[in-house]
């Protein structure tokens, strides 16, 4: 009965991942077709992340002033990525 219990949960684990899995990869897939709309796409996500980094260097301000310096160094790292991806995608 133990086994029999053991059994069913290793099963029913594998496949929960592997319905998980073919969700992730049918769900992937770009309906940008051409050139124009991913340039169109990729210039409104390029504004988005300087709106993303206008945020965290207010929230980093605020934070300073109340001293709230884990915040801040928080914030500090988000900005690091955000421009970070920033670099390598939008700058032409």
């Amino acid at each position: 009965m133990i086994q029999n219990k053991y059994f069913l949960k290793i099963v029913f684990s594998i496949c929960s991942l592997i319905f998980l899995s073919n969700e992730f990869f049918f769900t992937s897939y770009a309906k940008i077709k051409t050139r124009v709309e991913s340039d169109n796409f990729l210039n409104e996500y390029c504004i988005e992340i300087v709106n993303a980094i206008k945020e965290a260097y207010e929230t980093q301000i605020v934070s300073l002033k109340n001293n709230d310096l884990k915040k801040f160094g928080e914030q500090g790292r988000w900005i690091g990525g955000l421009s970070d991806v920033y670099s390598k995608l939008c700058k032409k």
